[in-house]
């Protein structure tokens, strides 16, 4: 464990308590007291060793003697035992002692003892300090202050130590010097395979074959690289600030509850002012019931403020650490942090879809059955009634949103881009949909480029000096398009319902398909994939052995994706294709034949028209994972182009049926 130290930093008088990045380590979740024997479970949260004991006799109590685990109470990990036939009592003692905790502890401790003037200690004295000079970061004594320092110093910041908040010592612990309590030695690697923490012997002994080892500082660096440390602060802010509104909504409940109860028994004792002595005993009986009402109500809500406000409180503390330890540069905390940041999020995730399903509102009533006008009539005092609705908290419950690989696909619109000019039906080997909602299709049958503003209607009509094919996405205001005769590239201006002509790149070889990468245009000219500078020369960066009919650039991960005209059993379909051009075959033949138009999502998926199977699949970058979100069965027939814009997704089909129209899906 680490070998912990005080900070060299000079004493702060407004420093009353250690710094945030350990004070949260220092408190039990369950007695909310100074830990006492610390235990270490493997989510690497820590609890009282007694306040474990009794939690797990307590959680396992009720189930079968064969239960061979436990659930954490603040983050929510099902825990197992080291030796699950132990008796459950014992369960605790097998989790090791968190030792950086303890030694957390005892220097918190330590800074109790009282600051002794430096001069006078020289002289054997142990006189006690009243001033701090934090420019010397020396104590004196008054007289010494007098005598020693006020003579060479005049400009110092001196602190009256008795007047203000007594100063402690800062506590910081040194993480780099953790050493591994096998071989004794630094701990200084990490193995993301398996992610543990070790030092070069352990990886060397029992990860050597692990493919993703390195040491804790360039994993570190990594994280940080990657914003993964970022986006996963990001999601312990929203899940921390999801729990507090439920917080808030529980205690809004309760306190409507606990109006209800008021005004009920108001109500029953308006009723027994009515009414003879007779009915007293009556009135206890109602009158229990809606105690026992209010109280299970009322219970019910605080069990699930509590689960909140310990999840909440323990993804606050992680979410401040975290921000510090990165400030300091702390590597080792950082990881053990992050990696407490990945149990807390799942676990909010799961307590909101726990909650999503069961989530409601009670309300108490009493009901009077009878009328106590006629006190001989009165045989009742009414009943108590717990009305429940179902509630929706849609703030806190999309703070998650379902990742789009495991969405549904349904349409929400079909429209007909066929205009009065056009003399013949429309045919679309390209579309694009814009970020502002505005659709570009490339109309080959018309030679035309036409703009479809987002109430489906078509706003603007463009002559491209050619016939448009593929079209690709330059930024969110100008589209490529790949046109033949002439052969090459136009660039269009999309505004708001309107389509302008920008520029012109003539080729001397065909445009079949393109894409934009880094600024610059990316083309098949059938079996060839190749680079096209701005005076219309073509530089080739890969041959194919099938022709290339569409193409979708990945930003994020550097990879052109390029599907192919094959329908051969075993060959490849779709490839991708590195900035370095580097060729790797992503899926072949099977469930996608004669693949067409191609594109992406924000998430990475990669969308695949397949125009000879009658269908639309959705698959990760590498082709490991692959789903059919439309079929024949959905009205798709000979898919040729798609479009990806957050959850929204747009297809052409050359179906002589569905020519003229475009089809419009969301994921959800």
């Amino acid at each position: 464990m680490a070998e912990g130290g005080t900070c060299s930093d000079p004493p702060s008088v407004d420093s009353t308590r250690p710094n945030l990045l350990e004070s949260h380590h220092l408190d039990c979740p369950i007695c909310l007291e100074q830990l006492r024997q610390p235990r270490s479970l493997p989510c690497l949260h820590s609890l009282c060793e007694e306040c474990l004991r009794n939690y797990i006799v307590v959680e396992t109590s009720g189930t079968s003697d064969t239960a061979t685990s436990f659930t954490y109470p603040v983050c929510r990990t099902l825990t197992h035992p080291i030796d699950k036939s132990e008796d459950k009592e014992n369960w605790a003692k097998q989790f090791p002692t968190d030792s950086h905790t303890v030694e957390m502890i005892q220097m918190v401790n330590q800074t109790t003892e009282p600051y002794h003037c430096k001069p006078c200690q020289r002289k054997g004295n142990m006189t006690p300090a009243k001033f701090l000079c934090k420019t010397t970061e020396s104590f004196f004594c008054e007289s010494c202050k007098v005598d020693f320092h006020d003579m060479v110093h005049t400009d110092c910041d001196i602190v009256d130590i008795k007047r203000s908040n007594r100063p402690h010592l800062r506590v910081t612990l040194d993480h780099s010097t953790r050493r591994c309590d096998k071989h004794n030695d630094k701990m200084d690697c990490y193995c993301q395979d398996h992610k543990t923490l070790g030092c070069s012997k352990c990886i060397y002994v029992d990860h050597r074959k692990c493919e993703d080892v390195s040491t804790i500082k360039n994993y570190c660096e990594k994280l940080e690289s990657t914003s993964r440390l970022d986006e996963m602060r990001k999601s312990l802010k929203r899940g921390a600030d999801a729990m507090e509104i439920l917080i808030k909504d529980y205690y809004k409940q309760l306190q409507s509850l606990t109006d209800d109860k008021d005004a009920a028994l108001t109500s029953i004792d308006n009723l027994h002012k009515q009414i003879d002595k007779c009915v007293l005993q009556m009135k206890k009986e109602i009158t229990d019931d809606l105690v026992t009402a209010y109280k299970k109500e009322k219970e019910n809500l605080k069990i699930a403020s509590q689960k909140c406000e310990r999840l909440r409180t323990a993804m606050e503390n992680t979410l401040e650490a975290s921000s510090t330890a990165q400030q300091n540069i702390d590597h080792m905390n950082t990881v053990l942090l992050y990696q407490r940041s990945q149990m807390e999020v799942d676990s909010c995730k799961g307590l909101l879809a726990e909650t999503k399903n069961s989530y409601s509102t009670s309300r108490i009533e009493h009901r009077i059955e009878s009328n106590v006008s006629n006190i001989s009539s009165a045989l009742s005092l009414g009943k108590i009634v717990i009305e429940t609705q179902k509630k929706d908290v849609q703030t806190c419950f999309k703070t998650f949103p379902k990742p789009l690989s495991r969405c549904e696909i349904k349409e929400i619109r079909k429209v007909n881009f066929k205009c009065p000019s056009d003399t013949s039906s429309c045919l679309a080997y390209g579309v694009v949909y814009l970020p502002d909602g505005q659709i570009v299709v490339g109309d080959f049958q018309n030679q035309k480029i036409k703009l479809i503003t987002d109430d489906g209607n078509v706003a603007s009509e463009l002559q491209v000096n050619g016939t448009p094919l593929n079209v690709c996405m330059v930024d969110n205001t100008t589209v490529a398009v790949a046109v033949t005769g002439p052969r090459g590239i136009r660039v269009v201006t999309v505004a708001p319902s309107k389509l302008t002509l920008s520029s012109k790149i003539n080729t001397r070889e065909p445009c079949f398909s393109i894409a934009c990468r880094n600024g610059d245009f990316i083309v098949s000219t059938g079996f060839k994939v190749c680079r096209v500078s701005k005076d219309g020369t073509t530089h080739k960066l890969h041959r194919y052995s099938d022709a290339v009919h569409g193409m979708s650039y990945d930003s994020q991960h550097g990879q052109l994706f390029i599907t192919h005209n094959t329908v051969t059993e075993g060959e490849i379909v779709v490839t991708r294709l590195s900035d370095d051009n580097k060729h790797t075959d992503v899926l072949r033949v099977g469930v996608v034949k004669y693949a067409f138009g191609v594109d992406l999502d924000v998430e990475g998926n990669v969308y695949v028209c397949g125009y000879g199977s009658n269908n639309v699949v959705q698959m990760s970058g590498d082709g490991t994972n692959v789903r059919e979100l439309l079929t024949a069965a959905s009205g798709i027939e000979r898919p040729l182009s798609i479009s990806v814009c957050g959850d929204k997704i747009v297809v052409t089909n050359e179906s002589s049926k569905q020519r003229d129209c475009i089809r419009v899906f969301q994921l959800i």
